[in-house]
């Protein structure tokens, strides 16, 4: 499902609510793109919205996030400080990059710490790992901390202290979209290892809107501007607008954005489907679940042609018996005996002939 006319939508309504607010700075918190080589249309959507923001006079700080390439991020940096757009692809210390100085249109001053995302092969060795565990995740913690302090050494009271930060702190809630692989609670960030002194911190890497409570400072993931997977079906998703001055405590609000449909899980029977699918199909994305007492092979095409907008149809059938011995295939039976012995316990029917044609060529092998 092509998804960019959706994230077109919500960056329109972005920008209308940038422009009207007259908002000083755009942070973006990293996960720019979903991969690290996005399709040109894209980023032909993402830059025209960094250029229209530009244009209204609003500055843009960018990090990278771990869906983000960051040689890639440094290719278009260069030409996206036209628009008033400063990216910062990798972790740097606060005088080599990592802390940007801002302007307000009134003139007041911001200090913008950022910290993109730093895998923990980045800070910590590969022989480190391999020597104890417990050792190389303190490692990795005490490295966080560090980069941290340095990047937000300059905070000062007579400026707004913001910081930018693309991680997994603990006690963060996830959406179940995120890539699991950068994720693992033991290799998370603690929320002390964050500054009092930030009058906010923006956070990226989780999918789920949320407050980080245990943090010293006012810490939000804004998280995806879109529900991404089921997951995150019911997830209402926002920005956070921000009023900071300094030496005052910042005020921070949720906005939801508009413009993306939303996914919804929904269990109801063919019957109940006709009787509402003129009001279902004009919903968000599904997931159908229908209950049936016997098998369909037919019901995914049978829901689709109601609603168009089911991405997922599966059916629910009564519980199965235990399967009997004697239901079991033999020892070293053929793979069309195992295929029907599979086909008969899912679907509680023997396949057609028809399905058993194409395997009785047994010539050629793929494995």
């Amino acid at each position: 499902v092509d998804r960019l006319p959706e994230l077109a939508d919500v960056l329109e309504h972005l920008g209308d609510w940038l422009e009207r607010d007259r908002t000083d700075l755009l942070l973006v918190s990293g996960d720019v793109f979903d991969t690290g080589a996005p399709p040109p249309e894209a980023e032909r959507l993402v830059f025209g919205f960094f250029k229209r923001v530009g244009r209204a006079g609003v500055r843009t700080v960018v990090i990278g996030g771990n869906h983000d390439s960051p040689a890639r991020l440094e290719a278009w940096a260069g030409l996206a400080e036209l628009v008033d757009v400063t990216v910062v692809a990798r972790p740097r210390a606060h005088d080599r990059g990592g802390l940007l100085r801002l302007e307000s249109r009134a003139g007041e001053k911001a200090l913008v710490a950022a910290v993109p995302f730093a895998s923990p092969r980045d800070l910590v060795s590969g022989l480190q790992m391999a020597e104890d565990d417990t050792k190389a995740k303190q490692a990795y913690a005490d490295a966080f901390r560090r980069m941290v302090e340095n990047v937000t050494s300059p905070f000062s009271a007579e400026a707004v202290n913001l910081l930018l930060l693309h991680t997994h702190l603990e006690g963060a809630a996830f959406s179940g979209s995120e890539r699991t692989v950068h994720l693992g609670d033991e290799w998370a960030a603690t929320p002390q290892a964050l500054p009092p002194s930030a009058h906010y911190i923006a956070l990226g890497h989780i999918h789920r809107p949320q407050k980080i409570e245990a943090a010293p400072a006012p810490a939000y993931y804004a998280g995806s501007p879109l529900q991404l997977d089921f997951g995150e079906a019911g997830e209402e998703k926002s920005f956070v607008a921000i009023e900071a001055r300094p030496r005052q405590p910042a005020r921070c609000e949720r906005v939801p954005y508009q413009g993306g449909r939303p996914l919804a899980r929904l269990r109801k029977t063919l019957p109940e489907i006709e009787a509402e699918a003129g009001r279902l199909a004009l919903g968000g994305w599904l997931w159908v679940t229908v209950p049936q007492d016997t098998p369909d092979l037919d019901i995914g095409s049978k829901v689709r042609k109601l609603l168009p907008n089911a991405l997922r149809v599966e059916v629910e059938l009564p519980p199965a018996e235990a399967e009997a011995d004697s239901d079991r295939p033999p020892a070293g039976a053929s793979h069309v005996e195992l295929f029907q012995a599979y086909f008969r316990r899912q679907h509680q029917a023997p396949p057609s002939p028809d399905l058993l044609l194409p395997m009785q060529f047994q010539g050629v092998l793929q494995t």
